[in-house]
């Protein structure tokens, strides 16, 4: 048959996700955990500073018109 690897959707829900989410997070190492935090602070402070767009207003009627 197939040789394959089978997928795991046991992550495919909110909470599957939730638990491999945590599982990896354990598995890290207190420096990586520090690298990972000092990483999201400096992607926080970028997003910070883009500015932001604004949405535009949708014409209920734009689908329909040709």
């Amino acid at each position: 048959m197939s040789d394959a690897p089978q997928a795991d959707w046991s992550n495919a829900t909110w909470e599957g996700s939730r638990r491999a989410q945590l599982r990896v997070a354990l598995a890290l190492s207190v420096r990586e955990r520090l690298l990972a935090m000092q990483a999201l602070g400096e992607l926080s402070e970028q997003l910070a500073t883009m500015p932001r767009m604004a949405a535009s207003p949708v014409d209920p009627g734009s689908a329909t018109k040709k």
